[in-house]
């Protein structure tokens, strides 16, 4: 039940002070914690904001108040990054934010907790200087990059010289580790590494696949926009860009399976195997089978497309986008019982491979990545999704192909991998590849990688 009472940011402050970035993800959480406002969207907005910026966050609040954040009360500290993340990031009003931060700090149960919270804030609103500074103008040391062209600048140094220490510049301005932005650095160049830097932190859109099946683009539109939905086609993915949706769940068009929610980059992955009507398809890592309902729209649900996933717990999932897109040719199995029951089907024209990754290419979306991931972990991945792909080319008939596809922007998980596959089977070639970087344009998306490859 809606509490009129209970704002969005003592819902957000909630959230924060049961988060484990290594043992959770926000949404769950956000979804236990918004049902009681009548804000969920500024739930989602601030909760990611401040996890997506929460390095740059944290040595702002340290500096400010004089204390490492690991000094400080935890639910203080989440008071504090709650309202820093609106003075510096957000246009609300300062009184406001400074306001209910010292109204949450009071729920604590300290005297002194009130007073420290808007002490240190006093000092935040005190420090910012311009919220909307030109870069080109401005000492990078004290602004904030929030566009590539502007920042919030502030009367202090906040960051590292960009020109004296790149790669330290860019993991203290955009909260991303060190190592990976060094990796970014080296494959891509400074200047495309730091716009992968602004596509991750930006505020992803939401983008809607029309279910070929029912509808299409032009059709959904009008459906979405009698459902007072803001929206607009992007012509070259025939997919529709939802502006201002409200809760996407309850609208009737979703609940009809006329779309499904998808980003642009991973809409494309389907479209590059190219399925064709009477292909056998496998797709091995289903879960939530956006993707594997893709291909059977694509087939016009003529084609047998065989789901599975490792993780049998998820494949209730692909039987929730099954039922209510309203898709009849895909199976879904359990791995085991699709490890028994696959000999009987191979060899197959073509298998989807979308494999676990490390997530580099989906940072602003899963935000909570980049406080986990370690460089470590990247070695590990790889060796799993190797092992894939040599289980994937047994089940593949001559001038049958495989769809390897990430959602990770780094060069070990990706071409090397395939790279690697293809010298020790010869009786494969490379049809085509595509590495995709995450943009923060008007129309933006997430990064990923995909490849064909073909037995010859």
């Amino acid at each position: 039940m809606v509490d009129v009472k209970y704002s969005a940011r003592r819902a957000v402050w909630e959230v924060l002070n049961q988060f484990k970035a290594e043992k959770q993800d926000a949404s769950l959480l956000i979804d236990k914690f918004s049902a009681k406002t009548e804000n969920r969207a500024a739930v989602i907005d601030i909760t990611f904001g401040v996890i997506r910026n929460s390095i740059f966050i944290d040595n702002f609040i340290s500096q400010i108040s004089g204390r490492p954040t690991k000094n400080i009360q935890p639910k203080l500290v989440n008071c504090l990054r709650i309202a820093v993340y609106e003075l510096v990031f957000t246009e609300q009003a300062q009184y406001a934010i400074v306001n209910e931060a010292v109204e949450l700090a009071k729920q604590t149960g300290s005297k002194k907790a009130s007073g420290f919270i808007n002490a240190v804030l006093r000092k935040v609103v005190a420090s910012i200087k311009n919220k909307n500074a030109k870069l080109s103008e401005t000492d990078s040391k004290k602004t904030l990059p929030l566009t590539s062209e502007a920042g919030c600048e502030f009367t202090i140094e906040i960051l590292p010289a960009e020109k004296k220490d790149k790669a330290e510049y860019l993991s203290r301005a955009f909260s991303l580790p060190l190592w990976l932005i060094e990796l970014w650095i080296s494959q891509f160049g400074y200047e495309k590494a730091k716009n992968v830097c602004f596509a991750s932190n930006r505020r992803p859109s939401i983008y809607a696949r029309p279910n070929r099946l029912k509808t299409t683009a032009e059709e959904l539109i009008n459906v979405l926009k009698s459902e007072n939905v803001d929206c607009e086609i992007v012509e070259q993915y025939k997919m529709v860009k939802l502006n201002k949706t409200g809760n996407i769940a309850q609208l009737e068009s979703f609940k009809n399976g006329l779309f499904t929610i998808q980003d642009l980059t991973a809409s494309s992955v389907v479209s590059f195997l190219n399925p064709q009507s009477g292909w056998k398809i496998f797709d091995i890592c289903a879960a939530p089978g956006t993707k594997t309902t893709h291909i059977a729209e694509m087939a016009d649900d003529k084609e047998l497309v065989t789901a599975t996933d490792i993780d049998d717990s998820r494949l209730h999932k692909i039987n929730e986008n099954v039922n209510r897109l309203g898709v009849k040719s895909v199976k879904i199995l359990s791995y085991n019982d699709f490890l028994k029951e696959s000999s009987k089907l191979i060899p197959v024209e073509a298998v989807l491979l979308d494999v676990p990754c490390s997530n580099t290419g989906v940072l602003a979306k899963r935000a909570e990545v980049r406080l986990r991931l370690d460089k470590k972990q990247i070695h590990e991945i790889a060796k799993i999704q190797s092992q894939l792909l040599e289980s994937a080319s047994k089940f593949i008939s001559k001038g049958g192909r495989i769809c390897y596809s990430t959602c990770s922007i780094l060069n070990e998980e990706n071409n090397e991998i395939v790279n690697n596959f293809l010298k020790n089977h010869k009786e494969f070639s490379l049809e085509k590849e595509k590495l995709t970087l995450p943009s923060a344009a008007s129309i933006d998306c997430d990064g990923g990688y995909a490849a064909v490859i073909m037995r010859k």
